[in-house]
C-alpha cells in the first residue's frame, strides 16, 4: 500500500486571511512561511492538525525563526535554499532539514539527482519547463532512497499530473498560487490520490454456522460512510471479507451513516501503512480504512467503539484457494457485500454464495506485516 501523498501551500505577500481560512479548511497539512510571511498567521486561527514548513536563505533568517517560539513550536521543516544552509539547519536544530532545488537545465537536473540520492530526507524542487520528464528522472532516483520529493506547482493541474507521474508520483505538492479556484481543486486531487487501491476478489462461501455469544464491536467513525462503503474484516492476516456500512434500510431504527457493525472482537481490520488492527486495540482517534465494492479506500478517524454481547455468525470462504473467515454478528440488519457490490444480509448468506474479499500477505506484529513464518488457523 502507498503512503499518503502530502499537501503544502505557500504562503506569500498576497495571501489574505480568507484565503488561508479555506486552506485550512481543505486537505492542505503544511504551511510554508518565510521570515517575510510569518507574520500573516497572526490573521488567522490556525487548526491544530495544520503544521508549519519555514523557508530560508541565510543563517539569520533562521536564528529569527527560532527566536520566534509560538512560531518554532509548530514547525515540521525548515526549508533552505542552499545546501550549506541545509547542512547548518541539519547540525543546529532538532527539526526536519529540506531543501528546495530549482531545476532549469541539465546540469541542475544532474545536482538534483544527485543530492536526493545521498543527502536529503525531503526535496522541493521547482521546475523551469512544463515537462515532467526530469521528475521522472528524479522520483527513478528516489524508489531506492529516504527523499521525499514535493514539486512545486502554480495549478492543480499540474499538481494532478506530478501526483502520477512514474505512475507512484511525487511523494506531495507544494501550491504556489492565490487563486481561490486552483486552491480548491488541488485540495480536492489530492484526496482522490490519497484513496488506495485493494484487490477486491469473489469469495466463495464454503461453511457458514452458528458461533454462539461473542463480543461484538461497532466501529463508529467520525465520518458519514456511503451506501458503497464498509469495512475489511477477517480472523486471519491472509485476507478479509468486506462488511456493510449501517446505510441501508432499517425498519425499526434510524441508519447509523457513521457505523460498520465489525463483528468478533479478535478480527483485523485494515487500515493506512499496510496495518491490519485488532478490533480489541481500537481506540477513539486511530485511523482505519473503509472502501467501496470498487476496492478504493480511504482513511477515516475511529470516534468510538460499540461492544456488546451478541449472537454470532462464522463464515468461512475461499479466495484463490486460500481460508479466509469473519465473525459477523447473526443478525438481518447486518449486512455484507456480495461479489457483485449487492448487499447480503448476514442471516441470509448461504454455502456457495459469493461474497467481496481481500487476499494479503499473512504475517503480522503489533498489526504490521513482518517477514516472519507465522500460521494463522
Amino acid at each position: 500500500m502507498k503512503c499518503e501523498k502530502s499537501l503544502w501551500f505557500e504562503v506569500s505577500a498576497d495571501t489574505s486571511a480568507d484565503i488561508l481560512d479555506k486552506v485550512c479548511q481543505l486537505e492542505y497539512n503544511l504551511l510554508l512561511v518565510s521570515s517575510a510571511t510569518a507574520s500573516k498567521l497572526n490573521e488567522i486561527k490556525l487548526p491544530q492538525r495544520i503544521r508549519l514548513g519555514y523557508a530560508v536563505s541565510s543563517v539569520e533568517e533562521l536564528e529569527h525563526g527560532k527566536s520566534c517560539e509560538e512560531l518554532w513550536g509548530r514547525v515540521d521543516f525548515v526549508i533552505a535554499d542552499s545546501i550549506n544552509l541545509w547542512e547548518e539547519i541539519k547540525n543546529s536544530t532538532d527539526v526536519k532539514a529540506g531543501l528546495i532545488i530549482d531545476v532549469d537545465d541539465k546540469e541542475a537536473l544532474d545536482k538534483a539527482v544527485e543530492l536526493v540520492k545521498l543527502h536529503l530526507d525531503t526535496a522541493v524542487i521547482q521546475f523551469k519547463d512544463p515537462t515532467n520528464i526530469p521528475l521522472e528522472l528524479i522520483l527513478a532516483t528516489t524508489q531506492k532512497s529516504r527523499c521525499r520529493v514535493i514539486k512545486k506547482v502554480k495549478d492543480a493541474r499540474d499538481g494532478k499530473v506530478s501526483l502520477m507521474t512514474m505512475e507512484a508520483g511525487a511523494d506531495g505538492i507544494l501550491l504556489s498560487s492565490n487563486d481561490i479556484g486552483e486552491i480548491v481543486e488541488m485540495g480536492n486531487v489530492i484526496q482522490l490520490s490519497n484513496k488506495t487501491k485493494f484487490k477486491l476478489q469473489e469469495a466463495v462461501v464454503t461453511g457458514i454456522k452458528p458461533a454462539g455469544m461473542g463480543t461484538r464491536v461497532c466501529i463508529d467513525t467520525t465520518s458519514e460512510l456511503t451506501r458503497d462503503e464498509g469495512a475489511l474484516l477477517g480472523s486471519t492476516s491472509s485476507g478479509g471479507l468486506l462488511t456493510c456500512s449501517e446505510t441501508h434500510f432499517l425498519p425499526y431504527m434510524k441508519l447509523r451513516t457513521f457505523r460498520v457493525n465489525a463483528g468478533g472482537i479478535h478480527l483485523y481490520v485494515w487500515g493506512p501503512d499496510d496495518s491490519a488492527v485488532y478490533l480489541s486495540d481500537l481506540q477513539a482517534g486511530d485511523k482505519i480504512y473503509v472502501m467501496n465494492s470498487a476496492g478504493e479506500a480511504r482513511t477515516v478517524t475511529v470516534g468510538r467503539l460499540k461492544i456488546e454481547t451478541r449472537p454470532l455468525l462464522q463464515i468461512e470462504c475461499e479466495i484463490e484457494g486460500v481460508k479466509v473467515n469473519t465473525f459477523i454478528q447473526d443478525d438481518w440488519h447486518v449486512r455484507m457485500f456480495g461479489s457483485k457490490g449487492e448487499i447480503r444480509p448476514s442471516s441470509e448468506i448461504r454455502t456457495g454464495d459469493r461474497l467481496l474479499g481481500f487476499l494479503d500477505k499473512p504475517g503480522r506484529h503489533v498489526g504490521l506485516k513482518i517477514d516472519e513464518t507465522i500460521k494463522e488457523v
